[in-house]
């Protein structure tokens, strides 16, 4: 009987030596809430108002370094037409035309910086299938 009298305490002393401790709980960062981007930058660019009436695409986000907007615009009118828009209207906006790549009836690609430095444009233009072209608008904006 004295065995059984010992054996009670030491099963429970042995069971809560295995119990585990509960640890505290990880305190949860606080979540970083970002403002919202606002309205597409590029889409405020000029455009031609046959290619604002068209099929539009818009897409902008966050970078590392600041935001990438991009409209995109699907038209009836011709390449040639719309980098001809593009070459009159930004210089005379104040934006300096950085590269061209060579402009054929099928399209090419304009780059220009903004007056203040702060933002780069690459404007693609092209040939779509069934006659009707696109251009491509893809503003970055650099953080000062």
């Amino acid at each position: 009987m004295r065995l059984i009298g010992l054996g009670a305490p030491l099963a429970f002393a042995l069971a809560a030596c295995g119990e585990a401790v509960a640890e505290p709980e990880p305190t949860p960062a606080p979540e970083i809430t970002e403002e919202p981007l606002g309205e597409n930058l590029a889409a405020q660019l000029p455009a031609m108002p046959e290619m604002r009436d068209g099929r539009t695409d818009h897409l902008e986000r966050r970078t590392e370094t600041g935001r990438f907007d991009r409209a995109v615009y699907f038209s009836e009118l011709t390449p040639g037409h719309v980098l001809n828009y593009y070459l009159d209207e930004m210089p005379a906006l104040g934006w300096k035309e950085l590269s061209r790549s060579e402009l054929t009836a099928r399209g090419g690609e304009l780059e220009y910086e903004s007056p203040n430095g702060t933002q780069h444009l690459l404007i693609k233009v092209e040939r779509r299938a069934r006659e009707t072209s696109s251009a491509v608008l893809e503003l970055t904006t650099t953080r000062r």
